[in-house]
């Protein structure tokens, strides 16, 4: 169990650090192709951008390469054969 959650956090970490990277390239192409952002009337909106998009993509980016890298694991461990699987947890304790 603790090799799977450290897997998990792993991931995450990944996570943290690929989504607000592609959310900052993502706005730089937004700010290259939009005729309106570095012009004399913007107020600096567009900038702004720069900073707010990664730190809002930080926890969910976390959050989703976490779950993602959990559930896979969990669905690699789960019992292939349900009937043996149901037939253990039905004697589970006694002493056959």
């Amino acid at each position: 169990m603790g090799r799977l959650l450290w897997n998990a956090i792993r991931a995450g970490l990944w996570g943290l650090l690929l989504v607000p990277l592609f959310g900052l390239l993502f706005v730089f192409g937004l700010m290259i192709f939009d005729p309106k952002c570095g012009s004399p009337g913007d107020s600096g909106g567009c900038a702004m951008g720069l900073v707010t998009v990664p730190a809002v993509l930080v926890v969910p980016g976390f959050a989703t390469f976490f779950g993602l890298r959990l559930l896979r694991d969990l669905w690699t461990l789960r019992p292939r054969d349900w009937g043996t699987a149901i037939r253990r947890l039905r004697t589970w304790g006694r002493e056959d």
